[in-house]
């Protein structure tokens, strides 16, 4: 079976599940002409006399043309139009890979601008290249630091042996989280018989550290021995209570 394209002439062989799929619709394999097989349809080739009946047929009487032979082709050739009878344009390979380029490098600046001071303690050698993205971005580089995974063990408050008026307060800070993070604030209450307040202080990781321990923040798992002097105001601090903070 056989059908002619409207559109050029062509001829193309075509088999009965063709001609039922899509409803006879095809493509023309040499124009793109979308048309419906079961309208052009032909039981065999035509002859050369065939074709030049055809034309005479066609063509005004005073006037006779020569006719070339049909052109046949492979049912290879019949394209079956999508839903949408349209081409799909083809996408150039590199314009993908610009765009894959592009999204990583955004999804990337989004991890480093909200979610640097987690990177940065998880994977400390990260903290030169995180910095840097961070300047051009504008995003804060501030340390992650979470002082309910900080544990005050030891706490101890006894007379200052030199001064008058004054107590020693020692104490072993541990940091139990999977990531080195910045000292606490320690602020050490006070307080009488009755349990009132009666004095309050809040001291600062350069006061209770020594200098060498302050830049590298707090290492996991390690036990960090401190101490510093508080004023006592008078005989009636009895009790006392010290709390951590993160820094503001």
């Amino acid at each position: 079976m056989y059908t002619r394209c409207p559109e050029c002439k062509t001829l193309f062989s075509v088999s009965e599940a063709q001609r039922k799929a899509r409803g006879g619709m095809v493509r023309c394999g040499r124009c793109s002409t979308v048309f419906q097989s079961n309208d052009n349809l032909l039981d065999r080739l035509p002859t050369e006399d065939d074709v030049v009946a055809d034309s005479a047929a066609r063509a005004p009487a005073t006037r006779a043309e020569k006719v070339p032979k049909s052109k046949t082709t492979a049912a290879s050739d019949i394209e079956f139009p999508l839903l949408n009878l349209a081409r799909r344009p083809r996408t150039r390979l590199p314009f993908w890979i610009m765009g894959n380029l592009l999204l990583v490098l955004l999804l990337g600046a989004q991890l480093v601008y909200f979610y640097n001071p987690m990177i940065t303690a998880l994977y400390p050698p990260t903290s030169p290249y995180v910095a840097l993205a961070c300047h051009w971005l504008g995003c804060s580089t501030k340390p992650r630091q979470d002082v309910a995974l900080i544990d005050l063990d030891k706490a101890q408050v006894s007379p200052q042996p030199k001064y008058a008026n004054a107590l020693r307060v020692t104490a072993t800070l541990v940091n139990r989280a999977r990531f080195v993070q910045p000292y606490p604030l320690l602020e050490v209450t006070l307080s009488d018989n009755n349990g009132v307040a009666i004095a309050r202080r809040t001291f600062r990781p350069q006061e209770y550290l020594d200098k060498t321990q302050l830049g590298r923040g707090m290492p996991p798992h390690m036990a960090v021995n401190v101490s510093f002097d508080v004023t006592s105001p008078d005989a009636s601090a009895v009790g006392y209570e010290i709390q951590l903070f993160a820094e503001p």
